[in-house]
């Protein structure tokens, strides 16, 4: 005599996934906590290297308002920054004030250990001020380095010369490095071999310091044809 069998897993009908669910929710939670984790990270560091230096501006003005007020008064430090950024903008501006920071750049230069700290900032900051960034008239994908490599490159400059079956018109590209743009190469191009993009030189540069991890799946590297160049 046969008894029926009433394993529960009998009742199952064919092809049934049980698991699926979990799985799906286990990924739903597993991307939730890496995009999570994602997006605080840049707020997390943002706010600690500020409130680092929040911290540091008052130790150091602590002193200050201790005699001034007759206590630590919290944020002074900060106060003081920004009145002396702002001076030191005014005598920037000032042509005795220029002397007298050229006579201090000269100063660091000397000194071996802040040499080249000093230098790096300096030409950190310079290329990439409003008059450096304004020498840049657009942003185009050059042949570099080799005819089937497209690289990120800025115009700088376009003129003539005489060629075997007329005048040519040639570009000059300068072309950052990443993540240092501070230095490059200083290429020239004919006209027909640099191609247009959609870009906006503030979107050429922060693509070229991230590597292409900002903005880099947005955005249209070639530019159709007739579409205004932006600038």
């Amino acid at each position: 005599m046969t008894t029926p069998d009433t394993h529960p897993a009998s009742t199952a009908s064919p092809g049934t996934e049980t698991t699926k669910e979990p799985a799906s929710s286990g990924h739903f939670l597993r991307s939730s906590f890496v995009t999570g984790l994602v997006t605080a990270f840049p707020l997390l560091i943002t706010l600690f290297l500020g409130r680092f230096a929040f911290d540091l501006l008052d130790r150091w003005a602590d002193p200050i308002s201790e005699v001034a007020f007759g206590r630590v008064v919290p944020g002074f430090g900060l106060a003081i920054f920004i009145v002396l950024i702002f001076l030191l903008g005014v005598i920037a501006r000032n042509v005795v004030g220029r002397r007298f920071l050229a006579f201090g750049e000269r100063l660091f230069a000397r000194i071996p250990v802040l040499r080249p700290i000093y230098l790096g900032a300096r030409e950190v900051t310079r290329a990439f001020s409003a008059e450096r960034t304004k020498s840049f008239r657009r942003v185009v994908l050059i042949p570099f380095p080799y005819a089937d490599v497209r690289a990120v490159g800025f115009v700088t400059g376009e003129f003539t010369e005489p060629g075997p079956d007329g005048p040519i018109t040639l570009v000059s590209v300068f072309m950052p490095t990443t993540p240092n743009p501070t230095t490059g190469f200083y290429l020239v191009y004919p006209e027909s071999a640099v191609r247009d993009t959609s870009l906006s030189v503030e979107e050429g540069i922060r693509l070229v310091i991230s590597g292409g991890l900002v903005g880099g799946s947005s955005v249209r590297f070639f530019a159709p044809e007739g579409e205004e160049r932006r600038p």
